[in-house]
């Protein structure tokens, strides 16, 4: 009878176990479908909120796309305002000088504005907008508020084409500012302006000013030449030359005045 008693206890154990793991691993399955299947539900709401998130990128591009647009137009246009007003005030400051200097000089002068330049011929000059029906003759010097600047080579009714500072036909009688000696300044074949018959014992140096000196008058007097940049002896050693850096960038000119008798 012992063993019998056992055997049941077993069997009974046994049962007692599969039903325990049936019972936990279908609790366990009912979790998991439970879980699957609120996932599943999930899925159309993130697949909207996925459509939404994409279309407020691609609207968002679009917007930011056309307002950086915008940006660069308006960016533009105020870059081209500025300039534009840079340019009115750099005019309206040459416009006063030379009306400074047209106040200031002992001459009658023909105020002109440059309608053509030619740099690339083997003579360059000016054109400008005042001839003999202005009253300009042939050879007045013409100025600006920096400095000479030529003279009237040909003169027509409405216009007159002006002769350069550096042209090597030119010759302008000079003075140095500093120590008073006098010399001649010349225009070369390389369009550097030359100052020249200066004595060997010259007390030139760099930077000293150059002024015309109205010796042979032709041009007026004190009229800034240039600075020297460098000084040498002549070839021949009988003298000294200095190379000069212009007071007139000529090719930024726009207005000029001409001297008149």
């Amino acid at each position: 009878m012992f063993f019998p008693k056992i055997k049941l206890i077993a069997v009974l154990s046994i049962v007692f176990l599969i039903f325990f793991v049936f019972f936990h691993s279908s609790q366990s399955f009912t979790a998991n479908s439970r879980s699957l299947f609120v996932d599943l539900n999930k899925l159309p709401l993130i697949f909207v909120s996925f459509l939404s998130h994409e279309a407020r990128a691609v609207v968002f591009f679009h917007k930011s796309y056309w307002q950086n647009k915008r940006l660069l137009i308006e960016n533009e246009a105020l870059k081209t305002q500025l300039l534009r007003y840079k340019d009115e005030e750099a005019e309206n400051v040459r416009l006063r000088q030379l009306l400074d200097l047209k106040a200031r000089s002992t001459y009658h002068t023909i105020t002109a504005r440059v309608i053509g330049k030619d740099f690339y011929s083997l003579r360059a000059y000016l054109i400008i907008d005042k001839g003999r029906m202005s009253g300009v003759k042939k050879y007045a010097p013409v100025l600006a508020s920096a400095g000479l600047v030529g003279k009237i080579f040909e003169v027509g009714l409405y216009s007159s084409k002006v002769i350069l500072i550096n042209d090597p036909d030119l010759s302008v009688p000079v003075l140095n500012a500093r120590t008073r000696e006098h010399g001649l300044v010349c225009g070369t074949l390389d369009g550097k302006s030359k100052l020249r018959y200066l004595d060997l014992e010259s007390d030139i140096r760099p930077n000293d000013e150059i002024v015309s000196s109205g010796l042979n008058m032709s041009y007026p007097e004190g009229i800034k030449i240039g600075i020297v940049k460098a000084v040498a002896t002549e070839s021949s050693g009988l003298g000294k030359f200095a190379i000069l850096e212009l007071a007139v960038k000529i090719s930024s000119l726009e207005v000029v005045l001409i001297v008149t008798p």
